[in-house]
């Protein structure tokens, strides 16, 4: 029992008459005490955290402390709490620890924590916890109990002093199972991430403000470079000597904003120096004040250097078409005109860019039309080659009999594709 509760009683009630505080000389003179024995009420009170103390100068000041009561605490929380007095002894619990326990407060007040009985063993792992921290002293304030699969909680130890003085101590369990579950999630979530993008065929690099903070297998694989080399290159030092300078103009202009490329191709040479033909695709997304880029990454040497051949073949083709010395001309299924050499251009008085995508009857003569689309529907119908002749007039406005031969041409799974025709002989009339 406090021996200086009448004492305590008075102090606090004159404290709650004077909001803004009282020295010890004014509260001394107001309970007729000496200053030595109010001062070491005062010390009591404030150590039992029931009144506060601010100090001008060398004056102390006190006032009643603004508390809300345990037991309000302890019915509103949502946490575990239980209170212990020095001895470890049950002071206080609160419902939800009772509830978990399975037990009732007259049941387990006034007994000592560290030989709880407990019946449910789901909750012994809970308790065990608690004993081991009191009986080692060590508080961990991270310290994590795990029921089960789903039930977490953090457990908080913190130091008590009741109204009388006395010490003691508060554990609160903080329930963080949904955030645990959450965090759990989050990190499958991660994993199947992770898996799918190390097993891509396709090369995946993620980056946050312009730092790479990703880069999955693949990409060591592209560039020959293992990720911690690649994090400190940018695109402009892979790109091919060609490239560097139309990569750094990019480079320079989208900066760190979000107006960024969304396809891009260019060459690199590897660490090991082979080149390879790369496309990347740019996803740019604002998070917060984060600007976070995927980009996808597609090894297209191959299908490259394909098309490189199939455009040295046609060009090939193309000279060799412009300067063949018998007029030529190739049109498609629906009889417009795919192009044709010079020798051709300078009879009809057109270019083939004149004639390129266009109709005959458009762009000749009826009788020029007449006579070159001849038999086009019989080479479609049934393909094969036709010669016959033909009287036609000529850009100089000269008349030439001619004989044309024409054969249908195809894309190897044999569907026709359009027609060849080529003057093989020319008199005029």
């Amino acid at each position: 029992m406090d021996l200086y509760q009448d004492e305590h009683i008075q102090i606090k009630k004159i404290l709650k008459d004077s909001p803004h505080g009282m020295s010890v000389t004014e509260i001394a003179r107001a309970i007729d005490k000496n200053k030595h024995s109010v001062g070491r009420y005062l010390d009591i009170l404030h150590v039992s955290g029931q009144v506060e103390m601010r100090t001008y100068g060398k004056a102390k000041v006190f006032s009643l402390s603004s508390r809300i009561p345990i037991n309000t605490m302890l019915g509103f929380a949502s946490d575990l709490i239980i209170v212990l007095d020095r001895e470890f002894r049950i002071v206080k619990i609160n419902d939800s620890f009772l509830q978990l326990i399975k037990k009732t407060r007259e049941e387990i007040t006034g007994k000592n924590v560290l030989f709880l009985p407990i019946a449910d063993p789901s909750v012994e792992p809970l308790i065990e916890k608690i004993k081991t921290s009191l009986n080692s002293g060590v508080f961990d304030p991270n310290a994590v109990i795990q029921i089960d699969v789903n039930h977490f909680y953090r457990q908080k130890i913190i130091p008590t002093v009741f109204d009388d003085g006395a010490q003691g101590m508060t554990i609160i369990l903080e329930d963080i199972s949904d955030q645990k579950i959450a965090d759990r999630s989050l990190l499958a979530s991660e994993e199947r991430f992770r898996l799918m993008a190390e097993n891509i065929r396709d090369g995946l690099i993620i980056s946050e403000n312009g730092k790479m903070v990703y880069a999955n297998r693949r990409v060591e694989e592209i560039f020959g470079y293992p990720r911690e080399e690649l994090i400190l290159l940018s695109p402009s030092d892979l790109a091919a000597p060609e490239e560097k300078e139309r990569i750094e103009s990019m480079i320079a202009q989208c900066g760190d904003s979000r107006d960024v490329p969304t396809d891009l191709t260019f060459w690199i040479v590897r660490k090991d120096g082979e080149r390879r033909f790369i496309y990347n695709r740019i996803t740019a997304i604002e998070h917060e004040s984060t600007l976070i880029k995927y980009i996808v990454i597609t090894d297209m040497t191959a299908g490259r250097e394909m098309h490189d051949k199939l455009e040295n073949q046609l060009g090939f083709l193309q000279h060799l078409i412009g300067t063949f010395p018998n007029p030529l001309f190739y049109i498609d299924v629906n009889s417009l005109f795919l192009g044709c050499n010079e020798a051709f251009a300078t009879i009809v008085g057109k270019n083939s860019t004149e004639l390129a995508g266009k109709i005959p009857g458009d762009v000749l003569s009826e009788t020029q039309a007449r006579i070159f689309m001849m038999y086009n529907g019989d080479l479609l119908a049934k393909p094969g080659i036709v010669t016959y002749k033909g009287s036609v007039p000529f850009a100089d406005r000269s008349v030439h009999e001619i004989t044309i031969q024409k054969s249908s041409y195809s894309y190897a799974e044999g569907k026709n594709t359009g027609i060849i025709g080529m003057i093989i002989s020319d008199h005029p009339a």
